[in-house]
């Protein structure tokens, strides 16, 4: 299952599939530690996937991408506000 994870707020990763459902979100909780909360569809293929502590926010997509056997890609905060890089400036 290949996803894309989007940050929704400063503590939490949402889990969209390619098709745009919602499978579910990473959290960071309060101790540190980040946790996997599946939800849709994903219900089923996460149902045997250990929803964490896991040590770091790549830690519990490693551990997604290994149980689905898929592909996690971030999603950028700006994503589609960046603008294409322009000529180099010349020094003034």
């Amino acid at each position: 299952m290949d996803l894309i994870v989007k940050p929704s707020s400063s503590t939490r990763w949402d889990l969209i599939d390619l098709l745009g459902r919602n499978a579910g979100h990473v959290e960071l909780a309060l101790s540190g530690s980040f946790r996997v909360i599946p939800s849709g569809r994903a219900l089923v293929t996460m149902a045997t996937l250990s929803p964490g502590p896991y040590c770091s926010l790549d830690a519990a997509l490693a551990a997604i991408e290994t149980h689905t056997r898929g592909v996690c890609r971030r999603e950028s905060e700006g994503r589609g506000q960046q603008t294409p890089p322009g000529p180099d400036k010349e020094d003034a």
